[in-house]
């Protein structure tokens, strides 16, 4: 699979999480309110779980995009086939060019070092660790004490738990890298801080309007 493939995979996949990630960022930082539209509420069991499926959803999309399978669809993968800085740097020079745009030449580079910074930065976060073993005994599988587990434990990584925090900043960071790693390749400004913006303002805006289940239901 070439690198522009996987980009268009990842680009998709990132666009998807983009909802699951404002979501769940909403529903931990608005946990009060949203506790008050769903207590002493049959019909609320239905946004419990909805909340239950965004958190595996965002689980496993990290999972996925830092899988270090060979064949994976994931960010890795990608930077493997990336392009070397003179050839992506030769690509947008000879595309701009033709509508007659200088390229500052410094300015990508900086840009491009920054970018390979932050993917470096994110994939040496420790988190994958807890990502890994959550994946493996709970959603791809069902196991209690996984060869990852294991594994991770022998080489002195934590694996104890994943906080809402971690797994936001980890879900959130791994999305805008798609984007940046997509401008450095075809120009196109990141969309994906635009479109996590989007879905957090609506998910906010729809827990705004639900009215408290437990009076608005028929009695039973």
């Amino acid at each position: 699979m070439e690198f522009e493939e996987l980009l268009g995979e990842l680009r998709k996949e990132a666009s998807q999480a983009a909802w699951h990630i404002g979501f769940l960022k909403v529903a931990v930082e608005e946990s009060e309110l949203i506790a008050s539209r769903l207590n002493d509420s049959y019909s609320g069991y239905a946004g419990i779980i909805a909340e239950s499926a965004v958190k595996a959803s965002v689980i496993l999309y990290c999972a996925r995009a830092w899988d270090m399978s060979s064949d994976a669809v994931s960010l890795r993968r990608m930077l493997r086939h990336l392009p070397p800085l003179e050839n992506l740097l030769q690509h947008k020079v000879s595309r701009l060019s033709e509508s007659g745009i200088d390229v500052d030449k410094r300015k990508f580079e900086d840009r491009y070092n920054i970018v390979m910074d932050r993917y470096r930065e994110i994939e040496n976060d420790g988190v994958h660790s807890a990502v890994r073993v959550l994946r493996t005994e709970f959603f791809a599988h069902r196991i209690i004490e996984s060869k990852d587990r294991h594994n991770l434990k022998a080489a002195g990584q934590d694996v104890s738990g994943l906080t809402y925090d971690s797994l936001l900043k980890l879900a959130i960071g791994t999305v805008m890298l798609v984007g940046e790693i997509g401008y450095l390749r075809d120009g196109l400004a990141n969309p994906f801080r635009g479109q996590l913006s989007y879905a957090e303002e609506c998910c906010r805006e729809f827990w705004k309007r639900v009215p408290r289940l437990s009076e608005a239901e028929d009695p039973r």
